[in-house]
């Protein structure tokens, strides 16, 4: 019997015990979650694409090592969640979801044209704000306006504005267009000509070939645009499939014969293939000139090419800025609610090595400065520069009654 009793009142003793000892366990657990803040980062890490990828997530990463450096945001440390897109919009949720159930407070993503609508859909969905480094496209600001999604690069009615004003200056009275088939180029195609023409209204337009995002074969594209003979050959082909394009084009001549712009076509990424073998002359705008001669811009450039060795690209900048809008929205508000995040977003100015950026609370447009340049070399650089620079501000984005009517048009 005594023998009954003890085991009964070890077990009195023992179960309260284990109890606390499980919740204590669960307690450590719920703490361990909430010791850091957690940023998602959605990329194409994997893909044709990927081949860029080695321009985007280290300046991500650049920014919460540097916040993490200097004590963390509200006493905690940032942690990246990273996750890829494969370059396929239809696994898009599906990726954001994890990183939701991982406790991210802010989505930074996703740069294909493609990607980038589901991404904003989900924030709106979710109500989990979203900073898009690579949405160019002018619906994202319009009838798709999302109030948790907000667009860093600059859109594509800035772009198109910056080719008219720069190309009708110059004599060109003819143009033929090579475009990839997405959104930001057929954007740009769109908003180009009707402001070509009301600059230069004798402007010919000698027509247009739409490629797959991803078609890496231009001989037969580049013979048919050359016997259009046109003075200039507008591109909306980016990335890998355009390092192939100069390839082909240069067995053509294709440089010399006419004049080329296009959107992307500055980016370090494109031209660190090529050394000092870029063609010359080729315009296009930029808002990461990692040659200009401002201190912010020297210090930014060498810490990236110290920790890459790599030259910054524009992609470059449009996730740098992303990523330093998040941190600094938090550190801001003083606060990872979503709610208190979107209104810190739509307020603040911020410093970035390019200037003051502030995100715009009509249209959640980021306002970079674009730069149009000229291809060309300088002995301090081992592969191609901007030259030429003529610098854009504002005025060549869409204003707010310009959205305003877009958006009631839906």
């Amino acid at each position: 019997m005594h023998k009954s009793i003890t085991a009964f009142l070890l077990t009195l003793i023992m179960v309260p015990t284990l109890v606390l000892g499980l919740y204590s366990g669960s307690f450590s657990a719920a703490a361990a979650e909430k010791e850091t803040i957690k940023i998602g980062y959605l990329g194409t890490l994997s893909g044709p694409f990927a081949a860029v990828e080695p321009y985007q997530t280290p300046a991500v990463q650049m920014v919460i090592d540097n916040v993490n450096a200097a004590g963390g945001l509200l006493g905690k440390k940032v942690e990246l969640i990273k996750r890829d897109d494969q370059g396929d919009p239809s696994i898009v949720p599906q990726k954001l979801d994890e990183m939701k159930a991982a406790g991210c407070v802010v989505i930074l993503g996703a740069i294909l044209d493609t990607c980038c609508p589901p991404v904003s859909q989900w924030a709106n969905d979710n109500k989990i704000p979203a900073i898009l480094p690579g949405s160019a496209i002018l619906k994202m600001r319009t009838t798709g306006f999302s109030k948790y999604a907000f667009n860093t690069v600059p859109v594509s009615y800035a772009l198109a504005n910056v080719f008219a004003k720069n190309i009708s200056q110059q004599k060109i009275n003819s143009i033929y267009y090579i475009g990839a088939d997405v959104g930001i180029a057929h954007d740009v195609f769109n908003l180009f000509w009707p402001a070509m023409k009301k600059a230069k209204p004798g402007i010919k337009d000698l027509g247009s070939t739409w490629v797959g995002i991803m078609d890496m074969e231009f001989s037969d594209i580049i013979s048919a645009a050359l016997a259009k003979n046109p003075d200039m050959i507008l591109m909306g082909v980016a990335g890998p499939p355009y390092v192939n394009f100069v390839q082909q084009a240069q067995r053509f001549n294709l440089y010399k014969k006419t004049k080329v712009a296009g959107i992307y076509l500055l980016g370090a990424e494109l031209t660190t293939p090529f050394g000092k073998k870029y063609p010359e002359g080729i315009q296009a705008p930029s808002w990461c000139p990692f040659y200009l001669n401002e201190k912010s811009m020297k210090d930014f450039s060498k810490a990236y090419f110290d920790k890459t060795k790599l030259y910054p690209a524009d992609i470059t900048m449009s996730w740098y800025v992303s990523a330093l809008a998040a941190v600094e929205a938090i550190k801001k508000a003083n606060s990872t609610d979503a709610e208190k995040i979107v209104s810190t977003l739509e307020t603040m100015t911020f410093d970035t090595p390019i200037g003051k950026v502030q995100y715009r609370d009509f249209d959640h447009q980021a306002i970079l400065p674009v730069w149009f340049a000229s291809s060309g070399y300088s002995k301090d650089f081992p592969v191609a520069i901007g030259t030429n620079m003529i610098k854009y501000g504002e005025e060549v984005y869409p204003t707010k009654d310009t959205i305003m009517g877009l958006r009631a048009a839906k």
